[in-house]
């Protein structure tokens, strides 16, 4: 691995697990085995660091959710295991490790706000992983299992509000769904996309 990928995938190590505020140039180069100077020469400053860093870890993310979605379609071999699959590989908002990738999610976004050049990498980001959502939905499409009257590109970006928005179950507590409540609700979205039978 070089070493820009290796200061990249150090500093994401430190920000997700100790927060932006904590990253400090020196501990990244150490940990690295690299001098200072060899990290400006693939970064202009910290926050170029910083950026690439949370771009790297969206770009992650984004990856996992297309693959499952990918995989869904292509291993469902009925409307019911599709559904079920599909259902799975949306959002979990019950699943800490999921809720965790969100609130990051979410903190590189709000970071995007205030950072113009972060801003523009999460917008490229932000298209691509809409246009890998869409070729999905085509793909569901062409294989009868999306109904042809619907939008593939509203389905791909209901699907990342749905997910982002989901983390507001955590505020809920007693007051939000059961875990069952809110997978059967999925489900019976997911089967009004069905075309019907």
């Amino acid at each position: 691995m070089d070493s820009r990928q290796q200061l990249i995938d150090t500093a994401l190590e430190i920000i997700l697990k100790e927060g932006i505020d904590a990253l400090r140039i020196e501990v990244v180069c150490e940990r690295v085995g690299v001098t200072k100077g060899s990290l400006y020469w693939h970064f202009q400053d910290r926050q170029g660091l910083i950026r690439e860093a949370l771009f790297e870890q969206l770009r992650r993310l984004s990856a996992e959710q297309i693959e499952s979605l990918d995989k869904a379609i292509d291993s469902g071999a009925s409307r019911e295991e599709y559904l079920l699959r599909v259902a799975g590989t949306l959002v979990d908002p019950f699943d800490t490790n999921e809720s965790e990738a969100r609130w990051q999610r979410w903190e590189m976004l709000a970071t995007a706000r205030r950072d113009p050049e972060l801003r523009k990498m999460m917008a490229d980001l932000q298209r691509a992983h809409q246009r890998y959502l869409v070729d999905i939905a085509l793909k569901a499409q062409q294989r009868g299992i999306l109904r042809r009257d619907v939008d593939p590109s509203a389905v791909a970006a209901a699907i990342t509000a749905i997910a982002l928005g989901s983390n507001n179950l955590s505020y809920l507590d007693a007051d939000g769904p059961t875990p069952e409540a809110w997978n059967g609700l999925l489900l019976v979205m997911i089967d009004m996309l069905f075309p019907p039978s």
